[in-house]
């Protein structure tokens, strides 16, 4: 009788293997759900800065001396000097910190940004950078376009930024492809891109983004909140 009440060892296996599958497929669905999740976060996030990309810009653009592009009024009590790595995400989440506050600061022609290429974790960095500068000699406008739309296909990932890819941006934002893919071919911006990595070094600059706010160095990104009590406590002066 103590025989029959005892499952055969083979039967016991079987059993710890059902529990064991059942687990497994729990584990796989949670990952899922917290992909997606990710997923719906990053569209989110890119939905916002490609609005932002494609609409007409509020506030002035152009080129320093330097040869970097700026928005903002020249004559803003407050300039920042912005160093970004175009598949940085810390430099994407601040590009959407930026966007945020513009309308108080920068298109109040209180807040001055200047871009640096900072161009140093993949040759798809490299690639990306040469591209907005590519950009930036049609128009400084389409800089800022183009530069937002970079970090809203973030979510693409190395893909996002192949030749193709590149090439695709402009098109969407209406450039002048044949220019445009002219100078990304031709590798015109290369030295550039380099040279400012070079500056960006001597600036004392490691990582991105790295941003010098009238001239006080502040290394990652910043919250929304943070920043414009930052902005405003400096206004105050």
């Amino acid at each position: 009788m103590s025989s029959r009440s005892k499952s055969p060892p083979q039967a016991r296996g079987q059993s710890a293997g059902r529990k064991q599958s059942v687990t497994t497929a729990q584990i796989i669905l949670v990952a899922g759900v917290t992909a997606v999740a990710a997923i719906l976060l990053i569209v989110l996030n890119s939905s916002r800065l490609r609005q932002a990309a494609g609409s007409a810009l509020s506030y002035p653009t152009g080129i320093t001396q330097e040869g970097n592009p700026y928005k903002g009024s020249p004559d803003a009590p407050l300039k920042m000097e912005l160093y970004s790595d175009f598949l940085c995400g810390h430099c994407a989440e601040f590009a959407e910190v930026l966007e945020a506050i513009s309308a108080d600061y920068i298109e109040t022609g209180k807040l001055q940004v200047i871009f640096h290429n900072f161009a140093f974790l993949t040759p798809e960095s490299a690639q990306a950078a040469q591209a907005s500068l590519c950009a930036l000699d049609q128009k400084p406008a389409y800089f800022w376009q183009y530069h937002d739309l970079l970090y809203a296909s973030r979510g693409g990932g190395m893909a996002a930024y192949s030749i193709v890819r590149l090439k695709a941006y402009a098109q969407e934002l209406g450039l002048d492809t044949d220019a445009f893919n002219r100078c990304l071919d031709s590798r015109a911006k290369a030295a550039q891109v380099q040279a400012d990595l070079n500056a960006g070094r001597q600036a004392g600059v490691e990582g991105t983004p790295t941003w010098f706010l009238n001239g006080q160095k502040h290394v990652g990104a910043m919250s929304e909140g943070d920043l414009r009590n930052l902005l405003d406590s400096l206004l105050a002066r």
